[in-house]
């Protein structure tokens, strides 16, 4: 282990200022709301003097550093000190983010996650984006992780993939939730406009657009790759943010295709990785590459998920006849399929997914029956994976089918 980081330091010295920089936002726009005033430029300057000392004397009590059990320990706190010990060698992931600011000055957070339940998680914020890098290394190296790709990695195969901008914009527009956003603040403005609305009411519709577009922003320069750790992922246009996923992570995926899209041959594969959840907590990769043409994918999963085969002349269980019923638009498209690696799952109408998980990784099996699907005779079949994206539910099943795939 190097010997860089086995004493305690603190994160960079305009840390307090970032912080700072980061909550004034929220400032500027409750002034905008209730109108500008001396009283409340004062008020202003208070927030960010007083904020500002808080900050520095935050400051001066982080300490981070891998002690010699291996592990990344933290301590901060003023008046109630906090100490957190990370256990490396149950990584679970090591992310770099670089926020707006951070990273026109050249600094970066550094976010180290491992397995396990409660405070599994410490942020570093903030580090110069050199330093980033090496306590990355630094950490990755301590866990001496074994990755599937090491050998490919060690004689120098290493591969990435990148998407056009132009694709990835032309195929967030075209997707059902991007244009209704669009009509409704469109609507809405014009309303607000015609009908004499406040400037708060503008404010929040501008709001509402400026968050759904950074969302969009967020995705652009994305590229996904192989290298010596595993599945790098990156993406980002004034935020970026850099993953890193050990495959052996990647409970499922699934194959999206709005009917958009279908013209286009473009899909986008969406994965549930362990060690993520949908509340904030622990916030990881939710899709593997946002848009790539069909042609690309066979590619795609041999060079990054080598042992998931989606063949499509497998052999798929079809819905019950009865389940047009229940499901008049999709039956057709319904079924699943059991090959001795994978359990997948077809669906959707409007939307098509073609979701799967290896054997090894769906965590329990459920079979689920409502009264109008018992009065048909049909089942559900739920394979349970980890938190995410990717759901593997077969409906429209015959029962006897249901029960003898289980």
């Amino acid at each position: 282990m190097s010997d860089n980081f086995s004493r305690p330091q603190h994160t960079a010295p305009l840390t307090p200022i970032l912080q700072l920089v980061n909550g004034s936002p929220i400032v500027l726009v409750a002034f905008f709301a209730v109108g500008l005033s001396w009283l409340f430029l004062l008020i202003g300057v208070i927030f960010l003097v007083v904020g500002g000392l808080g900050y520095w004397a935050s400051w001066r009590k982080i300490f981070f550093w891998i002690n010699e059990k291996g592990e990344l320990e933290a301590r901060s706190g003023i008046f109630f000190r906090r100490s957190r010990q990370l256990r490396i060698s149950r990584l679970q992931s090591v992310d770099i983010l670089r926020p707006p600011v951070a990273r026109l000055l050249g600094y970066s957070s550094l976010k180290v996650e491992v397995a396990g339940s409660g405070h599994s998680r410490v942020i570093l914020s903030y580090l110069s984006v050199g330093k980033a890098q090496e306590l990355q290394s630094e950490i990755l190296s301590v866990a001496k992780e074994e990755r599937t790709f090491t050998q490919s990695a060690e004689r120098g195969n290493y591969w990435q993939w990148r998407v056009p901008n132009g694709r990835l914009v032309a195929s967030l527009v075209l997707t059902t939730s991007t244009c209704f956003l669009i009509i409704t603040s469109a609507a809405t403005a014009v309303i607000a406009l015609v009908a004499g609305a406040s400037p708060v009411a503008l404010t929040l519709v501008v709001g509402g657009s400026v968050i759904s577009l950074a969302g969009i922003l967020s995705l652009f320069n994305f590229s996904v790759g192989r290298n010596e750790r595993g599945i790098a992922i990156s993406h980002g246009l004034f935020t970026t943010a850099h993953y890193t996923v050990s495959p052996i992570r990647i409970q499922a995926i699934s194959l999206v295709q709005p009917i958009a899209w279908r013209p286009f041959g473009w899909y986008q594969i969406a994965i549930n990785v362990a060690g993520t959840d949908q509340s904030g907590k622990k916030q990881g990769p939710r899709v593997l590459i946002p848009v790539v043409h069909e042609d690309a994918l066979p590619e795609l999963f041999r060079e990054l998920l080598p042992s998931w085969n989606l063949e499509k002349e497998d052999e798929w269980l079809a819905s019950a006849t009865s389940s047009r019923w229940r499901f008049p638009w999709q039956a057709a498209r319904l079924a699943v399929s059991v090959t001795p690696n994978l359990f997948m799952v077809r669906s959707g109408a409007l939307t098509r997914r073609l979701s799967a998980a290896p054997h090894e990784r769906i965590q329990s099996i459920r079979i689920t029956q409502g009264p109008w699907e018992r009065k048909l005779g049909i089942s559900r079949l739920h394979a349970d994976s980890v938190p995410g994206p990717v759901r593997l539910n077969g409906r429209g099943l015959g029962s006897s089918v249901a029960v003898h795939t289980a």
